[in-house]
């Protein structure tokens, strides 16, 4: 990926933001005689790769650099079927939103969902609130339709009770969840423990959701 970025052409898919890489034929010399023979170069993806290994090692995600947890963030919202889109590079400023997300199929019901991805090297520290304070901010104050705060680590007492209190827009995940999405399981009820088995939605009438 970054030969081809580094490139002076350019194959960045603008409304992703995903690499595009057209058909390359290149040619070489053989050293024993004068004919050129074809060789085909391709372009593999490692999620697959690198999602086998954490979950067979989930602790291996805290060595990722904050750069790569955002792009494996983004793999597995991909995965959820969200488009996700990084809005810059790790340490600049990016008004409290790493990951903008909205569902890739037209069928489902649109929406747009921001991320505030958090990585930390020693797994025994926990998130606090402050920052998931500034996201919900952000969201109040901008066209989202919900907030999601990732980290690979664990929240603090006050962080979850500040999450509970904005149920509405805030949904935490943290490295349990990773190790959940790791093993592609993205619909048990740890994934919908916000949403409430049932609503009444006036006096004697409540509406079963799950």
């Amino acid at each position: 990926m970054q030969c081809i970025m580094s490139s002076e052409q350019r194959w960045e898919h603008w409304p992703t933001q995903r690499i595009r890489v057209p058909v390359v034929s290149i040619r070489r010399r053989d050293n024993e005689s004068d004919s050129l023979a074809p060789l085909r170069v391709e372009l593999v993806g490692i999620e697959k790769l690198l999602s086998e290994k954490l979950a067979q090692e989930p602790s291996l995600v805290h060595k990722l650099s904050p750069s790569q947890f955002e792009e494996f963030i983004c793999e597995q919202l991909f995965c959820m079927g969200f488009e996700p889109r990084r809005t810059g590079h790790v340490n600049k400023k990016d008004g409290g939103i790493d990951i903008v997300f909205w569902p890739r199929l037209s069928s489902m019901f649109p929406f747009l969902g921001a991320a505030q991805v958090k990585h930390h090297q020693d797994p025994m520290r926990s998130q606090g609130s402050l920052a998931i304070r500034e996201l919900a901010g952000v969201i109040a104050h901008h066209p989202f339709n919900v907030g999601l705060f990732v980290t690979n680590t664990s929240f603090s007492p006050d962080a979850k009770w500040f999450a509970r209190e904005h149920g509405k827009l805030l949904r935490l995940r943290d490295f349990n969840d990773i190790r959940r999405w790791l093993m592609r399981n993205f619909s048990d009820d740890a994934e919908w423990r916000e949403i409430p088995s049932s609503i009444e939605i006036c006096p004697g009438v409540v509406v079963r959701i799950r």
